[in-house]
């Protein structure tokens, strides 16, 4: 999969098949994560950093050197929208992105599992059966299927909420605020 492909099949048959004003959860693999605007890296060419900086509205002197054109586009703004998010957004839907390494978080990922489990069991390892597989398995995903894998990463997220809220306090009872004085040092 890369970004072509993931926009087009997003654009073609995600978008048109799902109800209006839904929410899409996403996670942070890269070709979900374009951003509409890239910033300069040293990698770029002298000649792409002058053109970016130009687009910008920048006019850099012309005997200016490489470094002083990355330093220069150091400063400026770039916006860092994805592609995806502003496709999402035009077509009146929302986003809902997961945090970096939490595909847990994610009930497709369960729903995956049930697809790939139903695959590995009836595969026969000829190309040609595979498209059929992969239709019978999804097929077999019932809306009571996607509740309890909804609920199930509900359950984890609000397990793991638990678990940050227990090490805070558990963090917060070691801190010592040493603006306070004792009572001890109050009366001496």
């Amino acid at each position: 999969m890369n970004s072509t492909l993931f926009e087009e099949w997003f654009r073609k048959q995600l978008l048109p098949n799902i109800s209006p004003n839904s929410v899409i959860v996403m996670d942070g693999a890269s070709y979900h994560s374009v951003k509409l605007e890239r910033r300069p890296t040293t990698a770029w060419k002298k000649s792409e950093l002058l053109d970016w900086l130009i687009k910008k509205g920048v006019q850099p002197q012309d005997n200016s050197s490489k470094a002083q054109l990355q330093e220069l586009a150091k400063k400026m703004d770039v916006t860092t929208t994805n592609i995806i998010d502003k496709i999402v957004e035009e077509a009146g839907h929302q986003v809902l992105r997961l945090p970096p390494y939490h595909c847990q978080y994610n009930p497709i990922e369960l729903i995956w599992a049930h697809v790939k489990t139903y695959i590995a069991k009836k595969n026969t390892f000829k190309m040609a059966n595979l498209k059929v597989l992969v239709t019978e398995a999804l097929s077999l995903i019932t809306p009571q299927t996607w509740k309890e894998a909804v609920q199930h990463a509900e359950k984890i997220q609000d397990e793991d909420d638990q678990q940050d809220v227990a090490a805070e306090n558990f963090i917060e009872s070691f801190v010592i605020n040493i603006t306070e004085c004792s009572d001890e040092e109050d009366n001496a």
